[in-house]
């Protein structure tokens, strides 16, 4: 490992001692102590922001999105959840000390600014405010919504936890590559003469990848491109005692550069972070974000939470997911700027062209008036398609011959019936007429 060239921020500072020993050679190297490098790890642990003036020096536009953020902010306390929040960043780091390339970054460690629990005297509406940076979450699959799935990002997964019984038949687009999958982790599953540790591994797949398979046919899930969601770390979506902690489905608005976006939780995600959204949201704040991008790397983005809103999931509906967050922040005094609103970009399926039913072809038998009816008479010269061939009965004075005997009858000598007239086209010889 080459310590300068380590990417997660870590300052090092480096000391060479080499104290004379009173030691030969052969006995120096057989002490451990002889020949050590000795690593102090030091990770300042930042207090919440507390004050309307903490916030206003992160962010000069937050305190006057909330028209009653300062007494808001001034009965608010510290939530529980951010000293949490550090204590399980400081347990990361620790597992990893032997592994410091893949240590948690300094960017990740000083990534939250302050975690408050908000209550509003007049309506008793709870809130829990975080505050932090923006990373992209693009999990999230819908065989129900006519959307192409990016599944490009290197932690994608097809599931969220918000999540909803499917309502079509239409397959899932990811469900033939995860079976696909299934059948080559089985086939390789079945090789004698594999390794325990291998067999382990391959066990795990296959019973992840089966779960996975029986929930892309069972369940719809948030598209990342299409529905404004948040991400909370898992350690608050599971806490079971504090009546702030926020769970899946949670309506939620998201604050920044002064713009007040409405959303809701959509997922639970790792303990140690905090501070994700859907790539819908994270674009609409930097159009240049991706899932290799983050949107917003300041801490600066403000998410707004309220507790035990969750309604029971369901395919989003935008315009009921904003009208829903405003009655919320209205419960907490309002807001200065007007609510931002979402624009439904999922097209509809397309209408399936129904299959042409072939027209009949134009029938040649002659057909006889009615037995006994008057004779009919001439009719205008009509324009004739020269294609086609129109049979009509010729004038008579004797009534039309009965219908043509079944094939079964026995044949008789019988006067012959008049022929009927034949309209040919153009270039054809005319058929002669009755004198």
């Amino acid at each position: 490992m080459e310590l300068g060239r380590m990417f997660n921020g870590i300052t090092f500072q480096t000391k060479f001692a080499t104290p004379a020993s009173d030691e030969p050679a052969s006995v120096e190297r057989i002490q451990d102590n002889a020949y050590e490098v000795q690593v102090t790890f030091t990770a300042r642990l930042p207090r919440a922001s507390r004050s309307l003036e903490d916030l206003a020096k992160n962010d000069p536009k937050l305190p006057h999105v909330l028209n009653q953020m300062p007494s808001l902010v001034e009965n608010a306390k510290v939530s529980p959840f951010f000293e949490k929040l550090y204590s399980n960043k400081i347990e990361s780091i620790r597992s990893q000390l032997f592994q410091l390339d893949e240590v948690l970054s300094r960017h990740n460690f000083y990534d939250c600014e302050t975690i408050l629990e908000f209550t509003s005297p007049d309506t008793g509406r709870k809130a829990l405010l975080l505050i932090g940076d923006m990373d992209v979450n693009v999990d999230g699959t819908d065989g129900d919504r006519n959307v192409q799935i990016d599944d490009s990002g290197r932690f994608f997964q097809p599931q969220t936890s918000y999540r909803w019984k499917r309502t079509t038949d239409r397959v899932n687009p990811l469900l033939p590559r995860y079976q696909q999958k299934l059948a080559d982790l089985k086939r390789e599953y079945a090789v004698p003469g594999l390794t325990a540790a291998r067999n382990k591994d391959l066990q795990q797949a296959i019973d992840q990848t089966t779960r996975t398979i029986n929930d892309l046919k069972t369940y719809s899930f948030l598209i990342s491109s299409t529905d404004p969601s948040i991400v909370i770390p898992t350690f608050m979506i599971n806490d079971k005692e504090n009546p702030f902690a926020p769970k899946v489905g949670d309506y939620a608005a998201v604050i920044y550069n002064g713009v007040v976006y409405p959303a809701i939780v959509g997922d639970a995600g790792p303990s140690a972070k905090i501070g994700e959204a859907s790539i819908r949201l994270a674009r609409e704040i930097n159009p240049k974000a991706s899932s290799i991008a983050r949107p917003v790397s300041n801490i600066k983005v403000a998410y707004l939470v309220f507790p035990g809103t969750a309604d029971p999931a369901t395919q989003p509906n935008l315009a009921d997911w904003r009208a829903k967050c405003k009655a919320y922040l209205d419960e907490l005094g309002g807001t200065a700027p007007e609510l931002f609103t979402w624009t439904d970009i999922v097209p509809p399926w397309p209408t399936p062209t129904p299959t042409p039913t072939p027209e009949p072809s134009p029938s040649a038998s002659p057909s006889s008036s009615p037995e006994g009816s008057p004779a009919a008479e001439a009719s205008p010269a009509a324009t004739v398609n020269p294609n086609f061939i129109i049979e009509t009965p010729q004038p008579s004075a004797t009534p039309a011959p009965s219908a043509s005997p079944s094939p079964a009858a026995s044949p008789s000598p019988t006067p012959t019936a008049p022929q009927p007239a034949v309209i040919t086209p153009a270039d054809a010889p005319a058929a002669p007429s009755n004198p």
